[in-house]
């Protein structure tokens, strides 16, 4: 794959913050004095969870601005992206970054939420989940509408077809979904 110089310098600056706090090692078990889903009994992240969160949430800001484009399957290319396939390029790069190990998430949303667990307390490279279309009458059945990388503080990034690109956005998506759902893809799968 041939990388451009910011998804150079996205995966640089997660290998370096993965560096920092001793990530790079395989997480096939939980550090010492960690629960399974990298939460010390305190309520802190294991440095190494945080690091493979850190790790995603910069390769998802890797692709601020891109353009975005309505993709089907799983051939979504890294010039335009749309919000499945903005997930799937965060979590990929950020884990491979951070562990060598890359998770590869499904292509369609359901997939996606299959991959991992809800969760009412969202950390830093979580997805996040949206049904922006009121009347389908399927509240996040089969039928949901946009998804994103939550990054902390009520934000989120974005492949926004309203926009044209990848933004910053709020979990709220300014004030429009008052109640997103979230799904954490790295725990469960070992991150």
């Amino acid at each position: 794959m041939l990388l451009t110089p910011r998804r150079r310098a996205s995966i640089a600056a997660a290998a370096a913050v993965a560096a920092l706090t001793g990530a790079l090692a395989a997480p096939a078990t939980a550090a010492p004095g960690t629960l399974a889903d990298g939460v010390a009994p305190g309520g802190e992240v294991s440095a190494q969870a945080a690091g493979v969160r850190q790790a995603v949430v910069n390769a998802a800001k890797a692709y601020l601005g891109t353009p975005y484009k309505l993709e089907y399957g799983w051939t979504c290319g890294t010039a335009r992206v749309d919000c499945e396939c903005l997930n799937r390029h965060a979590i990929w790069d950020g884990t491979k970054a951070a562990t060598g190990r890359g998770l590869q998430l499904n292509y369609w949303l359901q997939g996606q939420i299959n991959q991992g667990r809800r969760t009412t307390s969202p950390r830093p490279g979580d997805l996040i989940f949206w049904d922006t279309d009121p009347n389908d009458g399927i509240r996040y059945g089969g039928d949901l509408d946009h998804t994103g990388i939550y990054i902390g503080n009520g934000q989120a990034i974005d492949a926004n077809a309203y926009y044209g690109r990848v933004k910053y956005d709020t979990v709220i998506l300014g004030g429009t979904e008052r109640d997103p759902i979230y799904v954490d893809v790295l725990t469960p799968n070992g991150y």
